[in-house]
């Protein structure tokens, strides 16, 4: 195991490597770009010396080959600049949203586990996405998400806090939020892309195949969440270069704030959008190799992310040691024929994490953690689900998918294993993109802990949407 993540490493550096390369690909790409101009001089103004002289048909002719070869072309380019200029900037923006209705078997408590359905219904995500293109070779990409219709402080209840209690969770960030900011500069010759701002990740399923149209279940991944922030995007700077059908990307981001991981979602609450600034003592280093394109359901790729949470927490004196989280993960969204495979492979080590989870018990008001203090020292995840397109244009789709996440894989120190947290989702579902822009999406469930006692439960959900692609 110590040698395959030794040869990961390896390749990670391999790929810091290539983007090193590309940048300098970039000085000489600069470096051209600043004699041109030299060139275009020239060309519209031709000596006496360069003019055309006339045949002995009467057709002009240039004087050498060499001079010819150079005017023209340089003309036309000076032609097609001006006119593609005068064309930008330009914006375009898109949308998607849907809502849901859904039924679940829920109990009581955690001393009488009679079962019982519990319906609700959601507008769950309306998103704007803008394109704001300032050149041919840069932009600037924003979404603005509204979940579940409104801003604020929302009330959880769950029924296994003692005898049932309702809990107050701060969601500032995911009600109305701006999770995407970016500005992207392309540089053709290269092949490379410089990224600045507030990006997604690319290390999970849930987070790549961020837009409804792109997954066929209600929720890209309905397990992520157990484990990581679901759409994780982060504040930072990020290279990416493609060779071939390759893309390698490198990049230094904002990291996470271990005061907020709980365990029910291990490292997923450290997601910074409780407070009105991210705290950046610590960043995180996130690295990817992806072949094809993954969001395209045509590719295949291998992601890391490294990145200490100690010193973004607010108290940093209860925590005098090190929590590093390290996260792997296989990701796969590939068509042959009529069959999608869509799937992903997690593996995720918090350091210290007994430590953590005492230093995060003592804490108080809205960040007490109660009884989800304890956390798991190694967290497991595993999804793989296979479509098939029935009329070969995704306008009926089933699919079957099985999902699994032990957050409690491995442990330190006294904390001791909970199966509660070892959970598997099976699910059966249909997409039905019913007209144009618009769907309808079903899917039934069942879900299994390996806690002694609770018995199976049953889900299921329906969706209505739409994804517009473009407005203007």
């Amino acid at each position: 195991m110590t040698a395959a993540i030794g040869e990961l490493k390896l390749i990670m550096r391999v790929i810091a490597l290539s983007l090193l390369l590309s940048l300098q690909a970039f000085a000489q790409e600069k470096t051209v770009n600043e004699v041109t101009p030299a060139v275009q001089v020239v060309a519209p103004a031709p000596s006496p010396s360069v003019s055309p002289s006339p045949t002995p048909g009467g057709t002009p002719e240039p004087t050498t080959n060499m001079e010819a070869e150079k005017s023209a072309p340089v003309s036309t380019v000076m032609v097609t600049k001006a006119e593609d200029l005068k064309a930008f900037p330009k914006f375009s923006f898109k949308s998607y949203g849907y809502f849901t209705f859904s039924q679940a078997e829920t109990f009581k408590a955690v001393n009488d586990l009679t079962k019982y359905n519990r319906r609700k219904m959601d507008l769950a995500e309306i998103a704007f996405e803008g394109n704001y293109e300032l050149t041919p070779t840069s932009k600037i990409e924003f979404e603005v998400e509204i979940e579940h219709g409104g801003v604020g402080t929302a009330m959880e209840f769950d029924p296994f806090e003692e005898f049932g209690e309702f809990e107050t969770e701060v969601e500032k960030g995911g009600e109305v939020a701006l999770p995407e900011f970016v500005y992207k500069k392309s540089f053709p010759t290269t092949d490379s892309v410089l990224k600045v701002g507030k990006f997604p990740l690319f290390i999970s399923i849930g987070t790549i195949l961020e837009k409804p149209s792109r997954f066929y279940a209600i929720q890209a991944s309905d397990v992520e969440a157990a484990m990581i922030p679901y759409h994780w995007n982060e504040l930072g700077v990020q290279a990416e270069q493609k060779i071939w059908k390759f893309t390698g990307r490198l990049g230094l981001v904002s990291g996470l704030n271990s005061e907020f991981f709980r365990s029910y979602s291990w490292v997923g609450g450290g997601y910074q959008r409780q407070f009105e600034n991210v705290n950046a003592d610590d960043l995180a280093t996130v690295a990817s190799l992806e072949f094809g394109s993954v969001a395209k359901g045509s590719g295949v790729g291998l992601a890391y992310y490294n990145g200490n949470s100690q010193n973004n927490r607010y108290k940093k004196d209860k925590l005098t040691v090190s929590a590093e989280v390290e996260i792997w993960s296989l990701l796969v969204n590939y068509r042959i024929w009529k069959f999608q495979l869509t799937g992903e492979s997690l593996r995720g080590t918090l350091e210290n994490s007994d430590k953590v989870a005492l230093a995060n018990s003592t804490l108080g008001g809205l960040a007490k953690p109660k009884s989800f203090a304890p956390l798991g020292h190694k967290a497991v995840l595993d999804s793989v689900q296979l479509a098939y397109d029935i009329f070969d244009d995704n306008t009926l789709v089933p699919y079957v998918r099985w999902e699994h996440v032990n957050t409690f894989d491995e442990v330190q120190g006294s904390i001791t294993k909970y199966p509660r947290y070892d959970w598997t989702r099976s699910s059966a579902g249909l997409m039905w993109a019913w007209d144009q822009g618009a769907f309808m999406k079903f899917q039934y469930a069942e879900d299994r802990t390996e806690l002694i006692g609770m018995p199976e439960t049953k889900w299921f959900g329906l969706a209505f949407g739409f994804d517009i692609a473009k407005f203007n």
